[in-house]
């Protein structure tokens, strides 16, 4: 290595001391005779000052360079935690020194002192994070704020992240140690070709096109089977890497899907590919159970599930930091932090501010390579498609968060002109038979929909597209600065809209048209799953909307009470399916906290305010289904929760409080009869406000008793003859069955023996 001079460079530690240097590499003879070479490395540019250092003054003297004893801390702005560019995360882990990897004098960039790393421990302590009126918690929060608690991030799970000190280490620094440990997780390959190969097996709504990255793994095998695992050899093979990933991935018009991997495989590998198989890997594992087979290596090595889910998280950062230090723009890119995204948000859980940050980059990434124009791009079939379905998903992830976080949302539709993905297999989009293809697009409906009745994954991309697109619509009223003066006239129009879309979704892709039996047992139990979540995604955007009117008029409670009851019996299904596979149980607790739980905050809180204010509730909701509802949802959310789940601390607070309020109506003490005494028209129990039970007298019948002896009795000597359906299942009564329910909630536990028949017992 030669300096501007043309003499050759001396390392550090000798050109520091002002001793001549033999210039020897890797380690100098003079640093190895005194003891030092770990610190001998060569700088590029020793003589540069990092930027922001103030120059000297004139008539300053001279100040002597000492090496801090101590490395000093850089704060970010917003304290964010940077991930590390140079070290290994288990070495810094574990405490392991490791020596210093010196370049060669092919290698431009050298490694950094160790000086310039120091260790930060994020503090265990939440953020008020904004919330807005769409959010998860907003409808606790109407009349009293929540404690910090809810909001909480679990910190378990949570490993201390190395910061840069300096200046010295930016995009020109070699990345040894971190490029190391990202090769090392990709050990042994072969667990990471069968686990891709399930991935897009089971999950058959991926955003990913399954053959255009399947179809790079062999290639993928021999070249990390290639690679170099240490000495300078290795280190070249590493800046290779970085130098392909610094280069503008460009694909031709005619390129074949069969020849897309060329492109970032073999002498073009790229880091961003190679964080793609392990984000893809650690979201498959996720899913799968801890006692599965593919956790088992061949060799009999068992993996720990946890440990191999966190180690695919913080290598698949580590890539991503890598790339975008360097620059890195394209569809594998926008791929990778798309997935990322959700693995952070299945980990952390989806309240966690890195989840947001993270679909700010996808969409950040997606934009800067133009993913969301279409109009003018030369593009082969495979990749339009491709294209076509990374940002329909990314479109619709922002929605769902906007809504959650009650924030606004980071992309708008009025700046695409992308459409809707075709409603075709991947086998067929990536197939290099241009007859086969043409084929089945010719037996496309109209809207793109296949004929045949199937489903693939890209009919469920295609689904939840449609329905974010009403839901920026929503949100434009809902999280509006400004209130507009006709806004339940534009809701009644995107209503309308909404369902009109829904009614034209092909049938085989509609939960209600089914009954749950043939749903969950005829039906393979993904295709249920996905199917009761757009449904529910569609009942939740009725939901927003009546939220909204609410809040400008009382008339929109009956509808909203309703539509939230709607809500939540569907969800409700969840508890009769205990025995479903982990890959099923893994998505109920997502579900739950998505659609269910604000619906039930509305219910409970709607339902305390009716027993305190001595009112029944409207007439579109009985007051027993609601207690019953509330009571099993209560009750499903306890053991719904999988461990290892990140919405888990999230949805025990929220569970939490639906138990508080339930309790409080249960428990609550009507005024005496002589206090609040009905208007003598003898619409109300003895001893019991009549507006808190509202239960008429029936001619014929005697009054019903409040005591718990005289109401057995009573019900030993009522008389059955003249009996009318009702929905009370103890037995078809001539009274208002729901007003006796009601009572019986209130005043004894209901117990049911195995033949279906209701035990009570006084409380």
């Amino acid at each position: 290595m030669l300096r501007r001079n043309g003499k050759l460079r001396s390392c550090e530690p000798c050109r520091i001391s002002k001793i001549r240097c033999d210039h020897a590499t890797p380690k100098c003879e003079k640093c190895r005779a005194r003891g030092i070479s770990e610190q001998c490395y060569y700088h590029p540019a020793p003589m540069t000052k990092p930027a922001g250092t103030p120059r000297k003054q004139p008539g300053e003297a001279r100040r002597r360079m000492v090496k801090p004893k101590h490395s000093e801390t850089r704060t970010t702005r917003d304290h964010e935690i940077l991930t590390p560019l140079y070290k290994s995360p288990t070495a810094l882990r574990t405490g392991e020194s490791r020596p210093d990897v010196c370049p060669h004098r092919g290698n431009p960039w050298p490694t950094p002192p160790e000086s310039a790393i120091s260790i930060r421990i994020p503090q265990e302590t939440g953020r008020g994070f904004y919330l807005g009126s769409t959010s998860y918690a907003s409808v606790f929060a109407e009349e009293h704020p929540l404690p910090d608690s809810v909001h909480e991030c679990p910190m378990e799970g949570r490993r201390p992240t190395p910061v840069l000190t300096t200046r010295t280490s930016a995009s020109r620094h070699c990345q040894v140690d971190i490029a190391q440990f990202i090769v090392s997780k990709l050990r042994p390959f072969s667990l990471f070709e069968k686990i891709t190969e399930e991935y897009f097996e089971i999950n058959k709504a991926s955003a990913l096109v399954g053959p255009l990255l399947m179809s790079a793994l062999p290639q993928l095998r021999r070249d990390l089977e290639q690679l170099p695992g240490t000495g300078h050899e290795s280190i070249a093979a590493y800046a290779e890497i970085t130098r392909n990933t610094t280069r503008p991935l460009k694909v031709p018009g005619t390129l074949l899907a069969s020849e897309f991997h060329t492109l970032f495989t073999g002498e073009n590998l790229r880091w961003e590919i190679l964080g793609l198989i392990l984000v893809v890997a650690g979201s498959h594992a996720q899913f799968t159970s801890p006692d599965d087979p593919i956790f088992t290596l061949e060799d009999g090595t068992r993996i720990n599930k946890d440990e191999f889910v966190e180690d695919m998280l913080h290598a698949s950062n580590d890539c991503i930091s890598v790339c975008q230090v360097h620059g890195a723009v394209n569809d594998i890119m926008v791929w990778l932090i798309y997935q990322n995204m959700l693995v952070n948000s299945n980990f952390y859980g989806d309240n966690y501010h890195g989840v947001w940050r993270r679909m700010s980059d996808t969409i950040s990434a997606l934009y800067a390579e133009g993913i969301h124009c279409e109009e003018g791009f030369d593009e082969p079939f495979f990749l339009r498609e491709a294209r076509r379905r990374i940002y329909a998903a990314a479109y619709r992830s922002d929605k769902m968060l906007a809504t959650f976080f009650g924030r606004p949302p980071m992309m708008a539709l009025r700046y695409s002109d992308r459409p809707m993905p075709l409603d075709i297999d991947d086998t067929i989009l990536a197939t290099s038979d241009p007859k086969v293809l043409n084929e089945t697009i010719s037996r496309l409906d109209n809207e793109g929909w296949n004929a045949e009745g199937k489903i693939w994954a890209s009919s469920w991309i295609r689904l939840r597209f449609q329905l974010a697109m009403f839901k920026e619509r929503i949100l434009e009223h809902s999280l509006a600065g400004r209130r507009d003066g006709d806004v339940a006239e534009k809701l009644l129009t995107i209503s309308t809209e909404c369902r009109q879309y829904w009614e034209s979704v092909p049938s085989q892709m509609r939960y209600e048209l089914y009954d749950e039996e043939s749903a969950w047992n005829d039906l393979e139990p993904g295709i249920a799953l996905r199917m009761i979540s757009a449904y529910l995604e569609y009942l939740h955007m009725e939901f927003q909307m009546q939220r909204i009117l609410r809040r400008q008029t009382q008339l929109a409670v009956p509808a909203l009470l309703e539509i939230s009851m709607k809500l939540l019996s569907t969800v409700l299904v969840f508890n009769k399916l205990r025995n479903q596979l982990y890959t099923i149980q893994r998505h109920f607790p997502t579900i739950i906290l998505f659609y269910c739980l604000p619906s039930a905050g509305v219910l409970a809180l709607e339902l305390r305010k009716c027993t305190l204010e001595n009112v029944p509730l409207p007439s579109t909701v009985s007051r027993a289904d609601v207690i019953r509802n509330l009571s099993v949802l209560i009750s499903c959310v306890d053991w719904v929760i999988l461990p290892g789940d990140g919405n888990h601390k999230l949805c025990s607070e929220l569970n939490k409080m639906l138990t508080l309020i339930l309790d409080e109506v249960l428990n609550y003490q009507p005024p005496a009869a002589n206090e609040s005494q009905a208007d003598g028209s003898g619409n109300g129990l003895p001893g019991v406000t009549s507006g808190f039970f509202d239960m008429p007298l029936i001619d014929g019948m005697e009054p019903i008793p409040t005591e718990s002896e005289d109401f057995l009795n009573w019900l030993d000597n009522a008389n059955w003859s003249n009996t009318v359906s009702t929905n009370f299942n103890i037995s078809p009564m001539i009274i208002p069955a729901v007003r006796v329910q009601d009572y019986l909630l209130t005043c004894y536990s209901i117990f049911f023996n195995v033949d279906g028949i209701q035990v009570l017992i006084p409380k």
